[in-house]
């Protein structure tokens, strides 16, 4: 079953160029290199919500293929190689680790 890392984030205001850039070029291949990451996909919100008000512009998810969640959660921790960029605001980040419950359903 998958297990999923989510990070939303917001990018310094008038930076998201640069965020974009070091994100992309960056920091995704810095945390795909750590043991236990399969792969990653970045969103941005839609200007179209069910809800007003969002508070993330960002969104990344990592999917992690590992038997050692704890294990693979720690490598990132740990990780003195990852370089931040200061166009992300810092104070945004929210992340969370979600595992797969229950079977994965299709549209008929």
């Amino acid at each position: 079953m998958a297990t999923l890392y989510i990070v939303r984030t917001n990018a310094v205001r008038g930076r998201e160029a640069e965020f974009d850039r070091w994100y992309d070029t960056v920091h995704v291949p810095e945390v795909l290199a750590l043991p236990g990451f399969l792969s990653a996909q970045r969103y941005r919100l839609s200007a179209q919500q069910v809800l007003p008000d969002q508070q993330h512009g960002w969104l990344a998810v990592y999917e992690i293929d590992s038997s050692d969640i704890a294990g693979t959660l720690d490598r990132l921790r740990g990780a003195t190689h990852l370089q931040m960029s200061d166009a992300l605001d810092l104070a945004s980040i929210d992340a969370a680790v979600f595992e797969a419950h229950g079977a994965q359903q299709f549209s008929a």
